[in-house]
């Protein structure tokens, strides 16, 4: 019964009446990270999803995680409240499996080879591009189970300020100010915030009695900036920066409860590119960014664990288009990984060598994508990942799509060299198969996939003998429902995802992976009423299994309905008042075990724009 409202919303809406239509379509949005070239969203053969500015600041979410975890295939871990360890897990896959970018730019752990999305907050972002599934051929290594791009804002209308404050429960602030617009041929927009919360305690001292067990608080500020400029209608030059640092409290099961551990983490993105269009059927992009992620725990006042990472790379795309279309996409791309990390005796370091070629095409209503990337890895060699997809127009609001893709990651440097590592590792590979079927209609868009992952030499970490190690077999199978759509007034998005990942723990049977459900889903809804925006979302999901916080043994947490309540009141054109009740229903639910998760929270803003 839990997933029964969700459900049925998701059969209401694959037969939706266009006549229902009071908005301008989702899918006319151009987005660009299914094929790393501008296309149709309604025209992606992998399933892709834009969250716009517009659907941010409907759900009132404060931090990536809790934008995110709305969407289809999308499921995350968390080791207490906001800003503690995040681990995300998108179509069953493991955190290494997903890749994270910000303006193009990785900001990846290069020992865990995860990003620290829960120091993303969304004050700065302007829209999200989620693709699932295998787009390695695109991306690279950690792109197995998908990618999610966070483009940062942009001066668009004539410049101005805006501020914005909050508070709320659990002695929750934030304040953030920016300037920004377009003058002449020049884009501009800075912005500053600061957040800080109290917090609550993030492991139950009942389940590890050893954890200290006051209020585990948590502070962030961020510095997003971006400038650039048309030197003449075929060029533009331009930059962009977005930085942000994370100071949260956390508690370990194992030691004193008067311990006192803090992690500061600051992420960093930094790009600069060049666009020209040097023929009207060609259009070519120099970038070259940089990408760290900088922590430092500490335990008792006393550094703890130090771990610095620098991703540097440089990129060189052409997008050729040979006809109205077909289009050819080819790129040269460097990446210089850098880690000084305290367990390492010495700085680690991997240089790839990347060649990618790409096709897009129609002809009547048969699409093709077709992508190949060739990468020479200092440590491994040449890893050769492709992807070919292929849609079908049954009618102008029906599609079928397919796809292939093979896909590789390359061992973290603490697989190979930290606790438990072992050098002689071997990458890890993974073929993935897609049906996809699209309904797509005015302002609805109904997109349901079927998807199979198998992983050869997957990489995990055993712990009946606490090493790492290449295992036989790994799998994820599922089907995922999305939609986005505007019926009897009310903006509306819903997903459902059944899954079933497979891991294997070496010498052992193959068993469910821990921290993904079965099954999950969401459901929001938003609705104007002159003056006053309201709405809320439903986010629910099945048990599942994870490994007991103090032996280990496996364990199943219990499934969890969490219910958000949103409200916004605008009383002039720039002035605006905004309300979110968080869990409205007070459910009391675990993501990972002994872990505590925010109880029924009031969270009141108000706010000033152009």
């Amino acid at each position: 019964m839990r997933f029964a409202a969700v459900a049925v919303f998701a059969a209401a809406c694959s037969f939706a009446s266009p006549a229902a239509a009071q908005s301008t379509s989702e899918v006319g949005a151009v987005v660009i990270t299914a094929s790393r070239t501008e296309q149709r969203l309604r025209d992606a053969v992998p399933h892709t999803t834009l969250l716009t500015r517009r659907e941010i600041e409907d759900s009132q979410a404060p931090d990536l995680p809790s934008l995110l975890q709305r969407e289809a295939g999308f499921e995350f871990a968390q080791n207490g409240g906001i800003g503690a360890v995040t681990g995300i897990f998108m179509r069953g896959g493991r955190g290494a499996q997903a890749l994270v970018l910000v303006d193009g730019v990785r900001i990846e752990d290069a020992g865990f080879g995860t990003t620290a999305i829960q120091h993303i907050l969304l004050d700065d972002v302007e829209r999200v591009e989620i693709v699932r599934g295998n787009v390695s051929s695109l991306y690279g290594s950690g792109a197995i189970s998908g990618v999610i791009q966070i483009f940062t804002r942009r001066g668009a209308e004539a410049p101005a300020p805006t501020i914005e404050a909050t508070a709320g429960s659990r002695g929750t602030s934030k304040l953030r100010a920016g300037y920004g617009g377009r003058a002449g041929d020049t884009r501009f927009s800075f912005s500053v915030a600061g957040f800080d919360t109290e917090g609550f305690s993030a492991i139950d001292p009942a389940r590890a009695p050893n954890a200290n067990p006051d209020r585990d608080g948590y502070r962030n500020s961020s510095i997003a900036a971006s400038l650039s400029h048309d030197l003449s209608q075929r060029h533009e030059i331009g930059f962009s920066l977005y930085s942000t640092d994370g100071r949260v409290d956390y508690d370990s099961a194992f030691g004193s409860p008067s311990d006192v551990h803090v992690s500061s983490q600051r992420l960093e993105a930094l790009s600069g590119w060049w666009e020209a269009r040097p023929h009207e059927r060609w259009k070519s992009r120099l970038a070259v960014g940089q990408g760290t992620d900088y922590r430092t725990d500490r335990l008792n006042g006393s550094v703890s664990s130090l771990s610095n990472t620098r991703n540097r790379q440089a990129s060189w795309s052409n997008d050729l288009r040979l006809a109205p279309e077909h289009a050819v996409s080819l790129g040269m791309e460097v990446l210089r990984q850098e880690l000084v990390n305290s367990a390492f005796a010495e700085r680690q370091h991997r240089d790839v060598d990347i060649l990618r070629a790409g096709y897009l095409g129609r002809l009547g209503r048969h699409s093709a994508q077709l992508n190949a990337r060739s990468e020479d890895y200092s440590d491994f060699g040449r890893a050769d990942t492709y992807f070919a997809g292929y849609g079908f127009d049954l009618t102008d609001e029906w599609r079928l799509s397919a796809s292939a893709g093979s896909a590789f990651r390359a061992p973290t440097f603490h697989d190979l060299f930290g606790f438990g590592g072992d050098p002689a590792l071997r990458p890890e590979r993974a073929r993935t198969k897609e049906l996809g079927l699209q309904w797509a209609s005015g302002p609805h868009r109904v997109r349901l996939v079927a998807f199979d992952t198998e992983y050869r030499d997957a990489i995990t970490f055993d712990l009946a003998t606490f090493t790492v190690k290449n295992v036989r077999k790994a799998s994820v199978e599922g089907v995922e429902l999305s939609y986005g759509g505007v019926l009897a007034g009310f903006d509306l998005r819903g997903s459902l995802t059944s899954q079933k990942a497979i891991e294997q723990e070496p010498n052992a049977e193959p068993l469910p992976a821990v921290r993904r459900a079965k099954v999950h889903g969401a459901l929001s809804a938003h609705r104007s009423f002159g003056a006053w925006r309201l709405g809320g979302e439903v986010l629910s999901s099945g048990p599942r299994p994870d490994n007991d916080i103090l032996t280990f043994a496996r364990v199943e947490l219990a499934g969890y309905t969490v219910v958000n309540l949103m409200a916004r009141y605008q009383f002039n054109r720039h002035f605006y008042f905004a309300a979110r009740l968080e869990n409205a229903l007070d459910e009391e639910y675990r993501l990972a075990d002994g872990y505590n998760t925010a109880g029924r929270g009031l969270f009141l803003t108000l706010g000033w724009r152009p």
